[in-house]
């Protein structure tokens, strides 16, 4: 990369918005020194991504200071809700059991960012959260797309939960998803319009319906 290219790279920068996941990397010091001096110039005139990059450096430091509380874990048990399991046969029985264990954790990563007052915002096309259990049995992100809905993913690589039906809350929005095979794991996705989004992004509810039992894996 030539100095032309660089000087026309630091004038573009000027006049266009960071991404959230750029403001992320810069507020934790991950960004090479071409993307470094981007965001500089950048920031040095733009007071609203001043104002963002503040805001990302006031909810990392509340969430590292946030302690669950026995309501927290409370409201997050009565969160997730099942069928009776004791008329299934044991391997559904258990398999509900698990799901709902990494749900419950899932909802607890949800509500904790979206709990603040000012909740987490970003750019179209932006990633605004993600989560990955330990063990790497689930992984859900959600993503503000380009038209301004919201979509919640799922994904799984343990096919026992194929065919499991999860009622999913998010506000006034509410849809039954299954999880589907795909590749070599399953997978959901939610789509939430623009005008069912909910401004209450913490007000989150997961149901597990059921879990199919006529697959031959079975």
């Amino acid at each position: 990369m030539g100095l032309e290219d660089i000087e026309q790279l630091l004038k573009d920068a000027k006049f266009r918005h960071l991404s959230e996941a750029t403001l992320t990397s810069y507020s934790d010091g991950q960004l090479d020194k071409v993307g470094l001096a981007l965001a500089d110039a950048h920031l040095s005139l733009c007071l609203i991504c001043k104002r963002r990059l503040t805001f990302l450096k006031e909810e990392a430091e509340a969430l590292e200071s946030y302690v669950m509380t026995e309501e927290d874990h409370a409201s997050i048990d009565q969160l997730i809700k099942s069928e009776p399991v004791n008329r299934l046969p044991d391997y559904i029985s258990n398999e509900l059991h698990r799901l709902n264990s990494y749900l419950r954790d899932l909802l607890n990563a949800w509500i904790v960012p979206f709990s603040e007052k000012a909740t987490r915002g970003g750019n179209d096309g932006d990633e605004i959260w993600r989560y990955e259990s330990k063990d790497g049995m689930l992984t859900a992100w959600a993503v503000l797309e380009k038209n301004a809905s919201l979509t919640v993913h799922f994904s799984s690589p343990d096919l026992a939960w194929e065919g499991a039906r999860i009622l999913f809350r998010l506000g006034p929005f509410s849809k039954e998803i299954a999880l589907q095979r795909k590749d070599s794991g399953v997978a959901a996705k939610i789509e939430i319009p623009r005008r069912e989004r909910a401004r209450n992004m913490a007000d989150i509810s997961i149901k597990v319906l059921d879990l199919s039992a006529s697959r031959k894996d079975l």
